[in-house]
């Protein structure tokens, strides 16, 4: 059984008609097309006099005719393949360092700010730009106030009632 349901004869592969094994499958397939991305990046940054030697075949597993625009093959240089071995080595010996927690993780802009300082650095670079003075003149000068007013309060409450 896989999530949540079974396709029976199908040994628990997933089914590309099935909508509840459409978000497993977009998630693959994203994930696939990422590690490529990712590793044809990384293979760049290697000696342009550096012979691969190692083929890495990417694709999903039971692989469906309609499918076969999600496999890959990268050629990596044998110093690139250690280099990956050692950082899979280190990241898990650091997840494997946190401890389990029950605990919600908690999202508030303090926490988020101790615990993720790049990611509340990029938020925070993010909403520099915005200059609410600027939406007040924009719906002040709109051809529909009353529209540009529902949702300049829509965005500042988070309020959303589905219309405009």
């Amino acid at each position: 059984m896989m999530g949540g349901h079974s396709h029976g004869p199908t040994g628990g592969r997933l089914v590309s008609d099935c909508p509840l094994c459409r978000p497993l499958i977009d998630a693959r397939n994203r994930a696939i097309l990422h590690l490529t991305e990712a590793l044809h990046l990384l293979n760049g940054t290697q000696d342009v006099d550096s012979q691969p030697t190692i083929r890495l075949n990417l694709a999903p597993i039971g692989l469906t005719g309609d499918e076969t625009g999600l496999c890959h093959s990268i050629d990596i240089t044998s110093k690139l393949a250690e280099s990956l071995s050692d950082a899979i080595d280190s990241m898990n010996a650091y997840l494997g360092s946190e401890q389990p927690s029950s605990e919600q993780p908690e999202w508030s802009a303090a926490a988020v700010a101790l615990k993720h300082p790049l990611l509340y650095a990029d938020i925070v670079d993010a909403f520099d730009d915005v200059d609410p003075q600027s939406y007040l003149d924009d719906i002040v000068n709109s051809d529909c106030p009353e529209a540009a007013q529902a949702a300049f309060e829509q965005m500042v409450t988070g309020e959303w009632d589905g219309e405009l």
